[in-house]
């Protein structure tokens, strides 16, 4: 099936202005998350929407490594008066820009509340003026980055691999989340399979533990096929191989991108997060 034939239509609902939040996340690295993210962005700026992927990995940020990207500042510039929402912005195509975290979210909990709750209502409002889709490639793990910014998302992704240490750690993040933030709708894309029959049987194997052991409910969105040339265009800095590319059409064309928007929104549960902890 070619690009034109999987196009996606992510029209807005009637009289809605709203932004999107999509988080990928992983129970451990490695699984291809960053690439994902990139590639979600990359699907919906070539659908005609406005993009914008943080890199919320603070640890091992490389967003801007794939991209071949050298940003000079970033969000936790913003967020402690040194830069500009301009200044930390990195245009990486037309309708897809990019923003690294620094230390972002961690810096954030770190200022007094007043300033947070003014720091985060300007970036909500910078954001949601400016961009259909914010994607977040957060931080691999159980960190507490990671639980706030999945369970604050539109649309928590969850990818994994078909290894079982992957498989087990992607359960222990989806079971942490719908425990601790009642988040109850996961998406689940399963990377590097030798074919869609591999891919579901991992969603199988998810799906039974989530539906044993916890309220979540997983929404497969499929596979993604394992290609070798895919490293030498990462290697390159050109983390757009035509195959996976339609592979992601594909999953984005699995999810409802006009889903009402959850009670509360993003950033205040972004806040609520922040204050939880």
């Amino acid at each position: 099936m070619s690009l034109d034939q999987q196009a996606i239509h992510l029209r807005r609902r009637e009289g809605s202005e709203t932004t999107r939040y999509i988080a990928v996340a992983s129970g451990k690295g490695g699984v291809g998350k960053t690439i994902l993210s990139i590639n979600i962005g990359r699907c919906l700026a070539q659908n005609g929407r406005k993009v914008l992927i943080i890199d919320a990995d603070f640890g091992l940020s490389n967003v801007h490594l794939m991209l071949g990207l050298t940003p000079k500042k970033n969000l936790t510039h913003f967020f402690l008066g040194d830069a500009s929402f301009d200044d930390i912005t990195v245009e990486v195509r037309e309708g897809l820009s990019f923003i690294s975290s620094g230390n972002g979210i961690y810096e954030l909990a770190k200022l007094p509340k007043d300033q947070v709750l003014n720091l985060v209502r300007r970036l909500q409002e910078l954001a949601e003026d400016n961009y259909d889709f914010v994607v977040f490639d957060t931080p691999p793990g159980i960190h507490d980055d990671t639980l706030t910014v999945v369970s604050s998302s539109d649309f928590p992704l969850i990818i994994t691999t078909p290894e079982p240490t992957a498989v087990a750690d992607a359960y222990a993040l989806i079971k942490i989340i719908n425990r601790e933030s009642e988040i109850e709708d996961f998406f689940l894309v399963v990377n590097k399979v030798e074919s869609e029959r591999e891919g579901a049987k991992v969603y199988e194997s998810v799906r039974i533990l989530t539906q044993k052991y916890t309220t979540a409910r997983i929404n497969y969105l499929g596979s993604i096929k394992y290609r070798r040339n895919l490293i030498r265009k990462i290697i390159d800095q050109d983390p757009f191989e035509r195959g996976f590319v339609d592979d992601v059409y594909n999953i984005l064309s699995k999810m409802d991108l006009k889903v009402e928007k959850p009670q509360g929104g993003f950033w205040d549960r972004i806040i609520a997060g922040l204050f939880g902890r």
